[in-house]
């Protein structure tokens, strides 16, 4: 080989020499230099895709946190019988008795609109996290009233 590099003239040396240093470059670009641009791309996009995707989360915590903690948080640490004396003065309904059982609350009702009734304990489960565990409810002789002769409310 060092036969035929002497044979040749100076001009295809340096020929030779170029195009070999050509060829080298191109090894060494398409071997190291592009799979290591194409990596850091793709770990870039990663990296942009996951800090996309912790903005959304921390935006859906925020806004859960917010939902739940919404007006909440006095209303969930008083007593259950406060909770129920103060919702019921606001919607006209007259408790006869309440006696607490543990950690629920037996309420008793003489007459109330049965709509009333229904109304008050929406707005103490939703609201106010008060779920009925049971209810005895008989008709009375007036249309649409009701008595309550046994409501158990719990926390839930």
């Amino acid at each position: 080989m060092k036969e035929r590099w002497l044979q040749l003239n100076i001009r295809e040396q340096r020929l030779v020499i170029a195009m070999a240093s050509v060829v080298i470059f191109f090894i060494l670009y398409s071997a190291i230099w592009a799979p290591l641009n194409k990596n850091i791309d793709l770990a870039t996009k990663k990296v942009e895709r996951q800090q996309k995707l912790l903005a959304l989360v921390q935006e859906g915590t925020a806004k859960y946190k917010s939902a739940v903690g919404a007006g909440k948080p006095n209303s969930r640490n008083a007593s259950l019988s406060s909770v129920v004396n103060q919702t019921a003065g606001g919607n006209q309904i007259a408790i006869a008795r309440m006696q607490p059982q543990a950690d629920d609350l037996q309420v008793w009702i003489d007459e109330v609109p049965f709509n009333s009734l229904l109304t008050w304990l929406e707005k103490l489960s939703i609201k106010e996290g008060v779920t009925v565990k049971s209810i005895d409810i008989t008709h009375t002789n007036k249309a649409g009233i009701v008595k309550v002769r046994r409501l158990q409310l719990g926390r839930s």
